[in-house]
């Protein structure tokens, strides 16, 4: 199952999901419609951080499509190692991840 929640700011999702006093990455990345990332892994903690775009993700075998309008943010959770990938489905999509450093 892939772990997201849902926020109704870019501001609160960071602000709850961002330890305090503790370093992240944090890089935004703009893609174009047809886009794939493959599946991949992380050593760290990775967060993906969106809250406009039409995109699917896909992890251990399952798989979550997301259409956001901007009315509410929504946070996927990836613990280190696991993997996971994306892909554009909407003309552009615009979205943070952050991870531990």
């Amino acid at each position: 199952m892939i772990k997201t929640e849902y926020y109704s700011s870019l501001e609160e999702a960071f602000d709850i999901c961002m330890a305090k006093d503790h370093d992240h990455v944090l890089i935004r990345h703009s893609y174009k419609k047809g886009l794939k990332i493959h599946p991949h892994r992380h050593d760290t903690y990775e967060w993906v951080i969106a809250t406009h775009g039409h995109f699917m993700v896909e992890s251990k075998g399952d798989q979550k499509e997301f259409n956001l309008e901007g009315s509410e943010t929504v946070v996927i959770h990836y613990p280190a190692g696991t993997e996971h990938a994306l892909t554009v489905l909407g003309e552009v999509l615009d979205y943070f991840v952050m991870r531990d450093r």
